[in-house]
């Protein structure tokens, strides 16, 4: 049964339409898609949708991945506006990728310039909140158009400059009205014309238990000529972590609340990259593959 189930694994189309505007830049728009449908757009099967949407997926359902072994360059299969990358379909059902035009907010907080994102639809983990996707945004224009992103994109790059093992500084710089409230699973990743660090981390405006549906693999980093910055979002767990529905929230929680996250960044520090759903490896090579050029 798990043979055949990961047979049509690769064509998952898991409804996923929940928002992440309490926490992500204000007054943006999906992208729409691009009008080369056949570059842009990977397209699944969806009369397979049914027949997996009651799934329970374990790690076992995903390629082994072995990160400690060298090899060349992973072929890119997906090529957008100047951005190339090999996308597995095990991940999502397909990607839209779009340019974004630039938002002015009244409130410069919330304000973007013009940007490339990049939309997994239907993502491995159906009931994460937030949508899995990442963005690239010119550093000059991000800059100049919303004065409090700066001090959040110098600490990356300083914390990229020395590489902390801890990841001390690390941060997810499109991120404005929510506070981290862990990070683990620190690894620095060089793509094709860029490098920038992954880590595990869940963000939020109050506490809460780690793990789905908030908690998401981030990769943050620049291309080597600084005029670029890429942040992706990207809903991941681990088997061991229980759904918040599971945990008590009460004044006992609270209380032990560093203590809970201390000894979690612990244990999954000590978890194979491969047993988390998805395998970080996987993700990891998906950026380590990417170039980023001029749209």
């Amino acid at each position: 049964m798990k043979t055949n189930r990961f047979k049509i694994f690769l064509f998952l189309s898991i409804l996923l339409s929940l928002s992440l505007a309490c926490v992500l830049t204000g007054g943006e728009t999906e992208p729409e898609p691009a009008a080369d449908s056949g570059d842009a757009i990977a397209t699944a099967v969806a009369a397979t949708q049914e027949a997996i949407q009651n799934e329970d997926l374990t790690p076992t359902d995903f390629p082994t991945v072995h990160p400690t072994v060298t090899a060349s360059p992973v072929e890119t299969n997906f090529d957008y506006a100047g951005v190339s990358f090999y996308f597995n379909d095990v991940l999502a059902a397909d990607i839209t990728a779009g340019v974004n035009p630039a938002v002015i907010d009244e409130n410069l907080w919330w304000s973007v310039p013009e940007h490339r994102k990049f939309v997994f639809n239907d993502w491995v983990l159906a009931d994460a909140f937030l949508p899995a996707r990442f963005t690239i945004y010119p550093v000059a224009d991000f800059r100049d158009i919303n004065p409090g992103v700066g001090d959040r994109l110098d600490a990356l790059q300083i914390m990229l400059a020395s590489k902390p093992e801890d990841g001390e500084g690390a941060v997810v710089g499109d991120i404005f009205n929510a506070g981290q409230m862990f990070m683990s699973n620190v690894e620095y990743l060089q793509f094709q014309n860029g490098e920038g660090v992954r880590f595990l981390t869940q963000y939020g405006q109050a506490l809460s238990p780690i793990g789905l549906p908030m908690m998401f693999y981030t990769f943050q980093g620049f291309t080597d000529d600084g005029q670029y910055y890429i942040s992706a979002m990207l809903p991941a767990t681990h088997p061991s972590l229980p759904h918040p529905e599971q945990v008590t929230m009460d004044q006992a929680f609270v209380d032990n609340w560093e203590t809970y996250v201390a000894d979690l960044e612990v244990q999954l520090n000590g978890e194979p990259d491969n047993m988390f759903m998805p395998p970080l490896a996987l993700l990891d090579a998906m950026f380590e593959s990417m170039t980023v050029g001029e749209p």
